[in-house]
């Protein structure tokens, strides 16, 4: 096997243990800090998660915003990041899910360059070192703890905005199992297929070695033990564990190899139909393999005993319940057009291992319709 050269950073450090975000203040970052910024979200202050993490911190925290909204938002970041430059923030601590993250990640990137974010998109913009972050997850999808990305909405312009930058990586992030207890299934669900799909589009990226392999087939299997479980017994702290180390995985994978069109398709559905971002994978997961089909999913067809193709159909669709229809998600037919528009313009299918041109783009969406 030829192996192509390639570099691999390494996410932050990681501390995975029950109570371990209650001790966060005694590690990392926040030992030292002086005013913490808090950036959470409704749903996680309600839920009495917030609390747990942050009263330990006690004079320390400078200020907490819960403005957080699904698909981080442009506005939001901006007027965050002026926030933390008049509290004189030196730590950011974000509790929360992928978008909370994003947030914390982007407004640390507009107060270090004083740009908005919309001038900061795309590739290597940042280059410069940010307010250390720590991240708590909530969820266990989308592994932003772990890698050098954000996906942030710009709800003027109807588009995802991407971030790709080795400065966005989270300096310490705490994996507590027992945060996600009582999570709803819907939230379960759409969270562990977007892990999932980060597994997958790693180990055929264009980008591929064998570090990013390694944690994504690993990744993969985590989720094949204990993703059922954590969807039928919600309770069940172990299942919880093997998901919210897998998407912490499959987040180190992706920060190295990269994604696919799997990925250009849901930032696309995101963008235009506010279709939550691991439902949007799930429609797109298994026609995409299916284009894909080569010696990396064979490598994992043996190490599953079984069509890793078929394996993914039905951990998506039958047990997390994801539909396989866009009209399940609230596509019409007039929607066709601007799906493969903003597909096509999606940074990710740079990476994809078979090149898909605009008749190979509309033929998938057409057929999910």
């Amino acid at each position: 096997m030829r192996i192509k050269p390639f570099m691999h950073a390494p996410s932050g450090s990681v501390t995975f243990a029950a109570g371990a975000s209650q001790q966060a203040g005694a590690q990392g970052p926040l030992k030292k800090a002086q005013r913490v910024a808090v950036v959470t979200d409704k749903g996680v202050a309600a839920a009495g998660v917030l609390g747990r993490v942050v009263e330990p911190l006690g004079a320390k925290v400078a200020f907490v915003d819960d403005g957080v909204i699904p698909d981080a938002d442009c506005a939001h970041i901006d007027a965050l990041a002026a926030k933390m430059k008049e509290a004189n923030v030196d730590v950011i601590l974000a509790v929360g899910g992928g978008s909370v993250i994003d947030t914390a990640k982007c407004a640390a990137a507009v107060l270090a360059k004083g740009k908005p974010i919309a001038e900061l998109e795309g590739m290597a913009t940042v280059r410069t070192k940010l307010a250390p972050l720590v991240c708590v997850p909530t969820t266990a999808g989308t592994g932003s703890e772990a890698t050098q990305f954000a996906v942030v909405k710009d709800r003027v312009e109807g588009r995802k905005r991407i971030l790709m930058d080795t400065s966005l990586v989270p300096a310490h992030s705490i994996l507590e199992p027992e945060l996600l207890v009582g999570l709803p299934r819907e939230i379960t669900a759409a969270t562990g297929v977007d892990a999932l799909a980060h597994a997958i589009e790693a180990m055929a990226s264009r980008m591929w070695n064998p570090i990013a392999t390694s944690l994504a087939t690993n990744a993969v299997l985590l989720l094949r033990d204990s993703f059922a479980r954590s969807l039928s017994h919600g309770d069940d702290v172990e299942a919880r564990a093997g998901c919210l180390v897998a998407a912490n995985m499959a987040g180190q994978a992706i920060s190295s190899a990269m994604l696919g069109a799997c990925h250009a398709f849901a930032h696309a559905l995101g963008a235009l139909k506010g279709v939550p971002h691991g439902v949007a994978n799930g429609v797109f997961l298994v026609p995409v393999m299916k284009v894909n089909a080569g010696p990396a999913y064979a490598f994992l067809s043996a190490l599953l005993q079984q069509d890793a193709i078929e394996f993914v159909e039905t951990l998506v669709h039958e047990v997390a319940r994801i539909p396989t229809r866009l009209r399940d998600v609230g596509v019409v037919e007039g929607d066709v057009d601007a799906l493969v528009r903003l597909t096509m313009a999606d940074a990710d299918l740079a990476t994809n291992p078979v090149a898909l041109d605009e008749e190979a783009i509309r033929r998938i969406i057409r057929e999910r319709l």
